[in-house]
């Protein structure tokens, strides 16, 4: 009986260790920080958007697990995970007590968030127009943008080669709204049924506005509607509007 009730024991002992072990190593993986501020306020997501599920009290310690834009996300010695703004993670110190600024300690290792990618289809006046663009995070609110353009109709294609800002200034959990502007340059090749007509290339600046909304994690939906300006010649001007709907990757 005392031998079977040590085997019990033993086996109980074996368990818990074996289901604490995990978590105690995958923890030690990551940086760890403690609480200077009286509270650190930690969110669900991503942005302020997202909600506050848990309030971590000062000299409270956290695991920075990986940087995403202008965010942390975080784990508790609880096993709960969520997402703090660089600010905040600033006000943190390593539990040595050596003092740092977190988002410029890892803004190389956790660039992860900031660039995207996408395609987009849609309407360049009346031709169908297809985008791939390439997206940089500057802030929260700020993007820099590239498009690489192509356009076809009945009477020829169109090349757009643009750059422009992406401004974005409310952001919600599942819509946000964002303007743009931007130039560039636009090449145009006629149809061979036009006669006398020669390829051509215009200096063109836009602006428009559009939103994006999550369907998954790291995929958004964007629509734009932008206006053109094809800047002609010294004197003369053309305006062209675009519709375009489209997918944009996070990495």
């Amino acid at each position: 009986m005392f031998v079977k009730h040590r085997l019990f024991i033993f086996m109980g002992v074996m368990t818990l260790l074996l289901m604490a072990q995990p978590a105690s190593a995958k923890e030690k993986n990551y940086p760890r920080a403690k609480v200077v501020e009286p509270f650190l306020e930690i969110h669900t997501g991503p942005g302020r958007g997202y909600p506050v599920f848990y309030i971590a009290e000062k000299n409270e310690e956290i695991f920075l697990m990986k940087k995403r834009t202008d965010w942390f996300k975080i784990r508790l010695f609880s096993g709960q995970e969520g997402w703090v703004h660089y600010k905040e993670v600033d006000k943190t110190i390593q539990a040595s007590g050596y003092q740092k600024g977190w988002s410029e300690r890892f803004y190389d290792q956790y660039i992860d968030g900031r660039l995207q990618t996408g395609f987009a289809w849609g309407v360049f006046d009346e031709d169908s127009a297809l985008y791939v663009r390439t997206i940089y995070r500057l802030t929260e609110s700020l993007s820099f943008e590239s498009n690489l353009g192509f356009a076809s109709g009945d009477f020829g294609d169109t090349n757009l080669y643009l750059v422009g800002l992406v401004i974005t200034p409310w952001q919600g959990t599942w819509f946000s709204l964002n303007g743009t502007i931007g130039g560039g340059l636009v090449e145009t090749r006629p149809a061979d049924i036009l006669i006398n007509a020669k390829s051509e290339s215009f200096k063109t600046a836009y602006a428009g506005i559009g939103f994006s909304a999550p369907l998954v994690r790291r995929l958004s939906l964007r629509g734009d509607l932008r206006n053109y300006t094809l800047f002609l010649s010294p004197k003369r001007s053309r305006e062209v509007r675009e519709y375009t709907l489209g997918l944009i990757f996070e990495f």
